[in-house]
């Protein structure tokens, strides 16, 4: 029950924020948007409900090479964006809302690593397959295919590079922390071995992680001296 009730508080943030930065309909194009957006840029982390890149990449798992094909891509870009739908990500529909130049570019994609001006809208940290919990746990129970090491911790790894070799300090103070779905892949690795890890387990470890994760940013928010908006779109 406090599992439960943990990750429904976390849940509901979601809630709170859309309530208050009264944005545009969802499928407005970005020059019909408020002439003030509330954001001006999003840092994203999640799974592959959130990923619009991270896994096409050198150092991305191989095994996902079937999303730069079709029919991935078809009905918006016509073309394969290796994002994990036929069109456009819930995180491309808040980039239109928010009145965004461009949608999120991947962290590990040769543009958001530079100081490119496409970094000016924020950058998507979110790996297809990613967990809540580090994959050095799945890893010592034997539950590990190696097909995604990274968790969300990771991803908040990636974040504290990138302000650090952009020198973007002051873009946090605008920025919006959007995460996505997280946890459905924790849970997918006990389907094989119920008796080895109990799913209460990894529930109790998953809502620990994401907690941790908004305490982090929480952090990051007082070491910039700037309030942010964390929000948590989905736990598991």
């Amino acid at each position: 029950m406090a599992t439960t009730t943990a990750a429904n508080r976390l849940g509901l943030l979601l809630l709170a924020v859309v309530a208050t930065t009264a944005a545009p309909a969802v499928g407005a194009a970005p020059a019909a948007a408020a002439a003030t957006p509330p954001f001006r840029r999003v840092y994203a982390f999640g799974d592959s409900f959130t990923d619009t890149g991270n896994t096409h990449s050198t150092t991305g798992p191989y095994s996902f090479g079937y999303v730069s094909s079709p029919p991935y891509g078809a009905t918006f870009f016509h073309r394969s964006t290796n994002r994990y739908s036929d069109g456009r990500l819930v995180v491309d529909f808040l980039a239109e809302t928010l009145a965004l130049p461009t949608y999120l570019p991947p962290y590990l994609s040769s543009n958001s690593n530079s100081n490119s001006s496409t970094t000016a809208v924020g950058v998507n940290f979110a790996v297809a397959g990613a967990t809540a919990i580090e994959h050095d746990f799945f890893a010592r129970n034997n539950l590990s295919i190696d097909v995604t090491p990274q968790s969300i911790m990771t991803q908040l790894d990636w974040f504290d590079a990138h302000l650090r070799s952009a020198g973007t300090g002051e873009r946090v103070a605008d920025a919006l922390f959007w995460v996505g779905e997280i946890g459905a892949n924790d849970y997918a690795y006990t389907v094989v071995a119920r008796d080895t890890i109990p799913p209460k387990l990894v529930r109790t470890m998953a809502v620990q992680r994401v907690t941790a994760f908004v305490e982090v940013c929480t952090h990051c928010s007082v070491l910039h001296d700037v309030a942010i908006v964390v929000v948590v779109v989905h736990l598991c």
